[in-house]
This record gives structure tokens, sequence and C-alpha cells, in this order.
């Protein structure tokens, strides 16, 4: 989908420029999606480790800095995959009587399909235990710092999603997806790991809201590095990510200039004058574009003249009086008809339904979104109202069902859905309804728009994940 394969600016991966204590790694068995992060970055160790080096689960729990239980399992990963051999030498076979470990390490491995199957020529290398068989290298390698291999700052997942990210070319374009489908693990496994790495340091995440990016929806910008990032720089690299992606924008969409030629302070002026102003208070309210926002001004206003009315105690004379007539005449002795209570009831109900929902699609960003594309006779941020009010009439409908492209739908799940729409289904909707013409009930068709587009997202999200594996198989080859 173009919100992710788009960005507005490119994803970065910051590499340290080596000269000295370094490994060149084989990207075939990094970008394996049989084996977990954790086993990738346990091989990669084994791979950096000098010659003399003897292996042991005890020395493997050291550089690994877990437990032995997760060296444990990490070995039989490798082994199950073809990337281990180990042999058990019997006491009867050793000088010193003790069971004992040979370690043979593969860097490429023919039963790991998950990786592209080549004829490669192997380099043995000889370690007091073990041997490691490295693949000759000539393209299709990473070289990666031994600092952050043998790191006690990050735990082996962790380093082991960065090696990943440091073996990818250089434009990959990352996204949560896309890390999910050239690793093992799981998308919350994912996710975690992303969280800790921003932690740490060791990455910037950056997100745009729809009136940043070029895809005018929500876009996360990601910044790695080899070599972690204070907070005060990782914040400052941030905002400088946020600056370059306005300016891209600016660049792209520049700023509409207004037909009847008014400056930005007339506009301004005129935006503002839900209030008259003091040196001209008999001056006309002009009717502004934004008419909801005056309307809200003018309430706000009224609400606040009450407030200050009733704030102010009665002198004595104006209790007396009021005493004298509470029984003749008091509005709040008035009884209402049971239609202006009921009237009263729903009015109540839809201001709170129009707060909820305004909420759940973060109406600011929404309304902004679609007033920046809007055409200069028109005014996005009313749209935006009247598409609020009218998702809070289907919730407060009283009607058993309702039509939904031909099919009666029970009120219930119209509710429920109108209730989990967010500003990504909204944006969606929009730009579907801009390419159809003639409708003859807007918001009806709305409604339909808005419940088939959250009750279908997951479909959606699936497609979205096929194209991701798609683009993996054209630059990788599988």
């Amino acid at each position: 989908m173009d919100k992710v394969i788009q960005k507005t600016i490119g994803d970065t991966v910051c590499r340290v420029h080596k000269t000295a204590d370094f490994t060149i790694l084989s990207n075939g068995f990094i970008g394996s999606t049989n084996i977990s992060c954790q086993a990738i970055l346990l091989l990669a160790q084994a791979m950096s480790l000098p010659q003399n080096w003897n292996f042991t689960i005890k020395g493997l729990e050291k550089i690994c800095a877990v437990g032995e239980t997760a060296v444990r399992n990490m070995l039989k990963e490798l082994e199950t995959w073809g990337y281990l051999v180990r042999t058990k030498l019997m006491p009867s076979k050793e000088t010193h009587g003790r069971i004992k470990y040979i370690y043979d390490f593969y860097e490429y491995s023919a039963k790991d399909t998950s990786v592209p199957q080549a004829d490669v020529v192997m380099e043995t290398y000889t370690a007091e235990n073990a041997t490691l068989y490295k693949v000759k290298k000539d393209s299709h390698f990473t070289v990666i710092s031994n600092k952050l291999l043998r790191s006690k700052k990050l735990n082996p997942k962790q380093k082991g999603l960065l090696l990943k990210v440091l073996s990818l070319p250089n434009t990959w374009k990352f996204s949560v997806s896309g890390l999910v489908k050239i690793c093992k693990e799981g998308k919350s496994a994912i996710k975690a790991r992303l969280a800790e790495l921003t932690e740490l340091g060791y990455l910037v995440r950056t997100r745009l809201k729809s009136n940043e990016s070029k895809s005018h929806g929500f876009e996360y910008i990601y910044e790695f590095f080899e070599i972690a990032l204070s907070k005060e720089d990782a914040e400052k690299k941030s905002e400088k990510t946020r600056k370059n992606a306005k300016k891209s924008i600016k660049d792209l969409f520049p700023k509409k200039v207004k037909k009847s030629g008014k400056t930005g302070a007339d506009t301004a002026k005129k935006q503002h004058s839900g209030f008259r102003s003091a040196e001209n208070p008999n001056a006309e309210i002009p009717q502004a574009e934004k008419q909801a926002q005056l309307n809200t001004n003018e309430k706000i206003n009224k609400k606040k003249k009450l407030s200050y009315q009733d704030s102010i105690s009665p002198s004595a004379p104006q209790r007396k009086f009021q005493k004298k007539f509470q029984h003749s005449f008091n509005v709040e002795n008035v009884e209402k008809s049971e239609d202006e209570r009921m009237m009263d009831d729903y009015t109540q109900k839809f201001e709170i339904y129009k707060g909820i929902i305004k909420q759940n699609i973060d109406f600011y960003e929404f309304a902004s979104w679609l007033d920046r594309y809007c055409d200069d006779d028109e005014d996005g941020w009313a749209e935006a109202e009247q598409i609020v009010e009218a998702m809070v009439r289907q919730v407060l409908s009283t009607k058993p069902y309702e039509m939904i492209h031909g099919q009666k739908m029970p009120r219930a799940s119209v509710q429920s859905v109108m209730l989990k729409a967010n500003i990504y289904h909204m944006e969606n909707v929009v730009e579907q309804m801009k390419e159809v013409l003639n409708i003859r009930n807007y918001e009806a068709y709305l409604i339909s728009s808005v419940y088939n587009e959250v009750v279908n997202f997951h479909v959606k999200k699936n497609a979205e994940s096929r194209a991701i594996s798609y683009d993996i198989r054209q630059t990788f080859g599988y």
C-alpha cells in the first residue's frame, strides 16, 4: 500500500566506519526466518571469536549475557537447521577422563530453505575445541563491529534484530510488518524489541502526523544506529527529522493563495471574529469560512457571560424581591413536557457521543487533514463536524437495523462499529469516496463506507503484508 511503500523521507541506518576489530558475516544466515534473532546472534558471535577460544556452555553464557537454558535453546535451534554439529566425546576417548563436546559451526546451511540456496565456497578455521566453516565472501556480506556483538548493554534478542537491520540494503523501507516478514518472531516480539532499542538509544522512531506526511496518514520514520545515542541527541535527531519532513511536504504542496487576495492577517482576523472588537462593538460579525468555529466561540462567550452573572451574589432588595415572587414567577417551577425532556436527554447524549467519536478519530488531525486539501471555497473543518454528527446519529438511532450497501445490519453492530472507527479508517473512507461520483444519499453512503472500512480492516492489513512479501522476494530472491 502507498502509505507504507512511499515514505515522506527515507529511513536511515547509521553504520560505523570500521578499520579494526570487526567481523565480516554472510547475509545468508542473518536473513534466515527459521532461526530466531537470538540464535542468529549466537552464530554471529561464534564466528567473531578468536581461534584460541574454548567453546563451552558457561563461556557462551558469559558472552551472550543470558542463562544456561537460553544458551541451550539457541544451540538446539542452530543444530535443528544445520548451522551446528556437536560431537560428544566419551571419557574413554579423552586423556583426562571427562566428557567433551566438539563444536562445528557453519555459516551456511543447505537445510535452511528460508535463505537463498547457492553453491558457496567454505573456508575452515580451527579453534581449540571447535571448527568454524565460514563462507568465502565477495558479495552479500555485512561488516559488524565486534564491540556491538559483545556488548553487555543489549541482550541476544535485541542484538539479533539490530544485526538483521544492519544487513539490509540502504533502500529498505522499515515497518513492523516488514520486519515480521524477515524474522522468525511474531509482531508482538518485534514491537517489543523496537521499543527496547528505542529506549536504549539504538533506534530513533519519529511519528509523523497526517498533515506532515506525503501519504496524508500517520507514518513512522526509522533511524537505526550502530552506536547508541543519548536521550538528548535522540530527541534532537527526531526533531530534525520532523523538520525535514515538513520541508518536504511544503515543497510538494505549496501553500494555496486565496482568490480574494486578502492577506494572512485579514484571514486570521476573520477566523477569530467570534468576539466583537472593543474599538467597534457594533460591528457586524462576518460569516467566516469556518462557521463551526464561530458558532463554538459564540456559545463559549455566552456561557462565560451567564456564568459571570450567576456568580454575582444578589443584593438585599433583590433577595427580598426574589423571595416575594418566587412562587408566582420561577422558571425552574415550570414543568417540561415529555417531548422536551426527551429532547434534552437526546441532546445530552448527542454531545457525549460526539466527544467520544472525536477523541477516537483524533478530530483535530483529521479536520486539519481535510481542510489542507480542500478547495478555496470549501471548509474541511465543517465537513469533519458533519461526518462526526452523522456517525453520532447512527449511534443514537432507535431503528432496529441500518441498510449497509443493501444489507440489513443490526443496530447494535452499527453502533459498535461507529465507536471503533479511528483516523486511519476515516482517511481511507474519504480517499475512497472522492473517487465516486453522483452519490445520491451522502450520509448513507458515508456510514456504509465507515462500516465496511472498520469491519474489513484486517483484510486490508493482510493484503499489505502480502505486498511486503512480494517486495522481499523481488529484493532478495526468496
